[in-house]
C-alpha cells in the first residue's frame, strides 16, 4: 500500500481555546488524536501574518527566500509603498506537494492561502479567499469548479460577516455553512480523485476568533454578559462541529494514513491599537508637508477626523457591516475620499522623513536612498545610525497603564531573514511585550493618538499555534517542544521517506518519529535545492480594480488595521 499523508489546517487554532473545549468534552476526536499521536505548540513566523506563515509552512523556507512578508507587498523592482495583494505569483520556492509531485505523487490541495492563481505539478487544487471576486478560475484544472458547483452549489470561498451588536448569529451561520460545505467537497475529492498527499485549510476557525473572541473571554472590554449567555452554547457547538469535521476527514482518509494538523499562528485578545506612524511623527522621524491642504487635514486630524472615528461611529449606528457589504467601486471611492480628507502617507514630506511604518505587528522601513522613491538616508553608516536611534527609542517606550516596557523583542532584517528577498522586508521588526496591544501600520494613520482602545475585532494573532500528528511512523502520546512552522514541510516529506531539499530552512522533527522508523528511514538531504516552480497559469494578471477589491476586503476583515 502506498504512503498517504493528510494535513488539516485550522487557521489560527490555539491550545488556549482548544484545551478548555476538550476538557468540556466538546472535542473528543481531537482528544483522541492527541492521545494516539504527538502534539505541542508550534512557533510561527515574524510577522505572525497568515500569508507569511502559510507560505513558510508549504515551502519550509524563511520569508527572505520565499518573498512573502505581508498581505500587501512591494511591486518588484519599485520603490513604491507596499500595495500589491499577495498571490501565488508572489511566492518563490517549491511547496512540499510539488516536491512530491516531481516524484510522481498526486496531491489534492484545497483553500490554502496564497494558492491563487492555482496550479501544481500533479493533482488538483482549489484556491483560497484571496481570489478576486467574480473570478471563476480558482481551481486546477479549471473545469473542476463546474464539477463541484454542479454537485454542491456555489463555492463557499469567502466569509463576509463581521461583528457588531446583534450580528453574532449571522456570523455563526456563515461559519457553520463554510465548514459543512468545504468538508463535503473535501470528502468528495478524496473519493473521486487519487491522492498521496491531501492538504486542506479551514478559515472559519480564524474568523471566529477575530470576530467573537470576546464571547469566550470575560476579561475583554467587549465582553457583554447578556450577549455571552445568549450565544455561548452555539459558539461552543461550532467548535464541536469543527471536531466532528476532523473526525470525518480522518475516517475518510483511512486508518493507515498519517494525519498532521496545524495552524498558522495562535490567538488571543486584542485590547489596544498602536499607530506607529503617529509615534514616528511625534518623534520627528516622519515629517508632514507644509502645504495648505496638508495643514488643513492636519487640523482636522488633531480634532479627531480619523479612520478609527469613522469606524467607531459606524459601529454605534449599526453600520459596521458596510466594511464588507459595499461594492468594490464604492469602497474604492470611499478610500479615495478618505485619503483626500484625512491624513495619510500621501501627505508625507519624504525629503525630510527618516522612517515610516507599513504593516502589522511592528514594521518600520527606513527611507533609504536608492531603494525608496524619495529616499534620504544614505546606506552605510547613516543607515546604521538611524537604525540604532529608532531601536533605542522603541526600547524606551513605556505602557502608560502598567509602566512596563511596551515593546518586546526587536529585530533588524538580517536577524530574521536570509535569501534573495530579504531586501524587500522591513528594516526593523518588533513585537509588543503584551500582544493584546497590536501595532498597526497598513492604514497609514488610523488615529490621531499613538495608543487607542480596540475597535472592530476582539481577537488577534499570537506567536504559537498548534502542531499535531498521528500515524504508524509517529510516536504515541508524546508532547513536542520547539517546533516551528517551517518544520512542517521537511517533516511531511520525511513521512514519505524522501530526501529533504537542502534549501529548506526547517528541520525534520525527528523526535516525533518512532525509533524503528528512524532506523529504517534516516533523514536524508538532497544535494540539489528544491528549484522554484512556476505553476501552470492561464490566468491574466489581476486588474487594478481586482487588486483594490482585495485590499478593501482585507481592510474590512481587519487584516489591514
Amino acid at each position: 500500500m502506498s504512503k498517504k499523508v493528510l494535513f488539516i489546517g485550522l487557521d489560527g487554532a490555539t491550545f488556549d481555546v482548544l484545551n478548555p473545549l476538550i476538557d468540556r468534552g466538546l472535542m473528543p476526536r481531537l482528544k483522541q488524536c492527541i492521545g494516539e499521536g504527538v502534539h505541542g505548540p508550534r512557533e510561527t513566523t515574524i510577522p505572525p501574518i497568515t500569508p507569511t506563515a502559510w507560505v513558510s509552512w508549504m515551502t519550509g523556507k524563511n520569508p527572505g527566500k520565499h518573498g512573502v512578508f505581508e498581505f500587501l507587498l512591494r511591486r518588484k523592482g519599485s520603490g513604491e509603498l507596499p500595495d500589491m495583494p499577495v498571490s501565488s505569483r508572489s511566492r518563490d520556492g517549491l511547496p512540499f506537494w510539488d516536491v512530491l509531485g516531481q516524484m510522481g505523487k498526486r496531491a489534492i490541495v484545497t483553500n490554502v492561502p496564497c494558492t491563487y492563481p492555482p496550479g501544481l505539478v500533479n493533482g488538483v487544487m482549489i484556491s483560497d479567499f484571496l481570489t478576486p471576486r467574480g473570478r471563476h478560475d480558482f481551481t486546477y484544472p479549471q473545469s473542476l469548479i463546474d464539477e463541484i458547483e454542479g454537485k454542491f452549489g456555489p463555492y463557499e470561498l469567502y466569509i463576509t460577516e463581521v461583528y457588531t451588536k446583534g450580528n453574532v448569529d449571522k456570523i455563526l451561520d456563515q461559519l457553520f455553512t463554510e465548514l459543512e460545505y468545504k468538508t463535503k467537497v473535501n470528502r468528495y475529492l478524496m473519493e473521486q480523485y487519487g491522492w498521496d498527499v491531501f492538504a486542506t485549510h479551514y478559515w472559519g476557525t480564524d474568523r471566529f476568533q477575530h470576530e467573537l473572541w470576546h464571547l469566550l473571554d470575560e476579561t475583554h472590554p467587549f465582553f457583554d454578559r447578556k450577549e455571552h449567555d445568549a450565544h455561548i452554547s452555539r459558539a461552543r457547538e461550532y467548535w464541536h462541529a469543527v471536531d466532528s469535521t476532523l473526525g470525518e476527514m480522518v475516517d475518510s482518509a483511512g486508518e493507515d494514513t498519517t494525519v498532521y494538523m496545524g495552524s498558522d499562528h495562535g490567538f488571543g485578545p486584542i485590547k489596544k491599537f498602536l499607530c506607529f506612524n503617529v509615534w514616528l511623527i511625534e518623534e520627528g522621524l516622519l515629517v508632514l508637508k507644509r502645504d495648505a491642504m496638508t495643514l488643513f487635514k492636519r487640523g482636522l486630524f488633531k480634532l479627531g477626523l480619523t479612520p478609527d472615528l469613522a469606524y467607531r461611529s459606524a459601529m454605534k449606528m449599526g453600520l459596521a457591516h458596510l466594511r464588507l457589504s459595499v461594492g468594490v467601486t464604492n469602497r474604492s471611492t470611499l478610500m479615495k475620499v478618505a485619503n483626500a480628507m484625512m491624513l495619510s502617507l500621501g501627505d508625507v514630506d519624504w525629503s525630510r522623513t527618516v522612517a515610516f511604518s507599513k504593516g502589522n505587528y511592528g514594521q518600520i522601513f527606513i527611507n533609504l536612498r536608492g531603494r525608496e522613491t524619495s529616499g534620504i538616508v544614505e546606506p552605510g553608516s547613516e543607515y546604521d545610525s538611524e537604525m540604532r536611534r529608532i531601536i533605542d527609542k522603541l526600547r524606551g517606550l513605556v505602557d502608560p497603564e502598567t509602566h512596563q516596557a511596551l515593546i518586546g523583542p526587536i529585530w533588524r532584517r538580517e536577524d530574521l531573514y536570509t535569501g534573495p528577498h530579504s531586501e524587500q522586508s522591513p528594516d526593523i521588526q518588533f513585537l509588543p511585550s503584551d500582544m493584546a496591544n497590536k501595532p498597526l501600520g497598513t492604514l497609514d494613520l488610523t488615529s490621531n493618538k499613538f495608543i487607542t482602545p480596540v475597535y472592530g475585532n476582539s481577537g488577534d494573532h499570537r506567536m504559537h499555534g498548534i502542531m499535531l500528528g498521528r500515524g504508524p511512523e509517529l510516536r504515541r502520546g508524546a508532547r513536542v517542544e520547539g517546533a516551528r512552522i517551517i518544520d512542517y514541510a521537511p517533516t511531511i516529506l520525511h513521512s514519505f521517506g524522501v530526501e529533504v531539499p537542502s534549501d529548506m530552512d526547517g528541520r525534520v522533527l525527528e523526535e516525533i518519529f518512532t525509533e524503528e522508523y528512524l532506523a529504517e528511514n534516516p533523514v536524508r538531504v538532497s544535494k540539489t535545492i528544491g528549484l522554484d516552480y512556476n505553476a501552470p497559469d492561464k490566468s491574466p494578471e489581476m486588474t487594478e480594480e481586482e487588486s483594490e477589491e482585495i485590499r478593501a476586503r482585507l481592510r474590512g476583515l481587519g487584516y489591514l488595521g
